[in-house]
């Protein structure tokens, strides 16, 4: 029996975060294992059995190292243009046992004053 896949009605609008539409990574709190840039690529993750780096196993998204202090891992990400956003895809596929339980998401519309305080990414 095929099961029916239900596709919100958001994956049908238009997309603006990743790297192609012109979103950029403005910040993240840590990129130890994998940078942040992986999560607004634009293809699909994919997973490599044997490719690694000099920081452990290779991973096509976004890895940051274990916390040992209270608080959480973020990001901060420029869309491409204003907008509304009406959904969100988060895709930890091949991060087993080491995603995150929980995410959330918070949106501003910055004056060009208010982004020049943000910090530049490395």
């Amino acid at each position: 029996m095929i099961e029916k896949i239900c596709i919100p009605a958001f994956a049908e609008l238009s997309e603006f975060a990743s790297t192609s539409a012109g979103g950029k990574v403005i910040f993240a709190s840590d990129d130890f294992f994998a940078t942040c840039e992986n999560m607004i690529a634009d293809s699909d993750p994919i997973f490599i059995a044997d490719k690694y780096t000099e920081f452990g196993k290779w991973m096509d998204g976004w890895e940051t190292r274990r916390k040992r202090m209270a608080g959480h891992d973020w990001c901060i990400l420029k869309l491409a243009t204003k907008c509304v956003v009406r959904g969100l895809l988060v895709d930890t596929a091949f991060f087993t046992g080491n995603y995150a339980p929980k995410y959330s998401i918070q949106a501003a519309c910055l004056t060009p004053e208010e982004e020049a305080l943000l910090p530049e990414r490395d």
